[in-house]
């Protein structure tokens, strides 16, 4: 027989080959209905490909729907703008011409000591009218009364005293103790002292309290804002009171009051 005409696929060579073994394995079958799935899939392929060029030529054939309407817009007559016209100026009035002020005055006259009475009294202070001037003068117009210049020139303003509260965000310097970090870490370990409860319990805990750096670098309004509880938050509020003065905040060069939370650590040594 020629090798070119082996086929394992025949009935008879399938029985051969497979004499004396498990036909049940999944081999078996495909080798058996080999020739039926190529013309199935064969088949299925055709059908599929005529298919689609079908659908494709309908598609093509078909007159698309029209995605936009035309429509007519009629517009309105056109109305051309008035030109504006420049504002006037304002016209200034002539300070010139307002009729002054004049404040009512009483010429005042030194006392001389002499032996004989001064040929004129001074006036008493209950008859002076206005203001105490050179001359005597009339008051007339019904304007603003101007005060005469002392010469001593303005009197300087004052500024009101800044009582603000300032956080440390977008602060320019913020407050701090003197001396550093080291330095009050030093006065922590030399002050602070563990709550016997605290102790007793083996509780360790943070507290947190703000308060207050005022101008004068002096610690105000101290507040726990979280506690720990087990007498660490009064132990905490005891310290502080006795902490020195701090550097204070600045804001545009001047020092001013700052809200400052701070943060007190109770650790338990093992």
């Amino acid at each position: 027989m020629l090798i070119s005409k082996f086929d394992l696929c025949k009935p008879e060579w399938l029985e051969l080959v497979f004499a004396k073994r498990n036909k049940e394995y999944g081999a078996y079958y495909l080798r058996q209905h080999y020739a039926g799935n190529i013309i199935k899939a064969m088949g299925i392929t055709f059908f599929s490909v005529v298919s689609i060029f079908l659908v494709l030529g309908i598609i093509i054939r078909s007159k698309p729907a029209e995605l936009f309407t035309k429509t007519d817009v009629p517009l309105a007559k056109y109305v051309p703008v008035p030109p504006v016209a420049p504002p006037k100026e304002p016209v200034h009035q002539n300070k010139a011409s307002a009729p002054k002020t004049i404040v009512a005055t009483t010429k005042f006259v030194p006392p001389v000591i002499v032996s004989t009475p001064p040929p004129t009294e001074p006036p008493k202070i209950t008859e002076m009218p206005g203001e105490i001037g050179q001359t005597n003068i009339a008051a007339t117009g019904t304007g603003p009364v101007t005060s005469i210049d002392n010469g001593k020139g303005d009197a300087p303003e004052v500024k009101a005293e800044d009582t603000k509260v300032y956080s440390t965000a977008g602060l320019e310097e913020e407050p701090e103790p003197y001396g550093g970090a080291a330095a009050w870490t030093k006065f922590l370990q030399k002050n602070l002292r563990y709550p016997n409860e605290a102790m007793e319990k083996q509780m360790s805990g943070k507290v947190w309290v703000t308060f207050i750096v005022e101008k004068n670098g002096h610690i105000s309004s101290l507040v726990v804002e979280r506690g720990a509880g087990y007498g660490m938050d009064e132990e905490a509020l005891r310290v502080l009171k006795l902490a020195p003065p701090w550097k204070p905040g600045k804001q545009n060069g001047q020092p001013v009051r700052v809200k400052y939370t701070l943060p007190l650590n109770f650790i338990m040594n093992q």
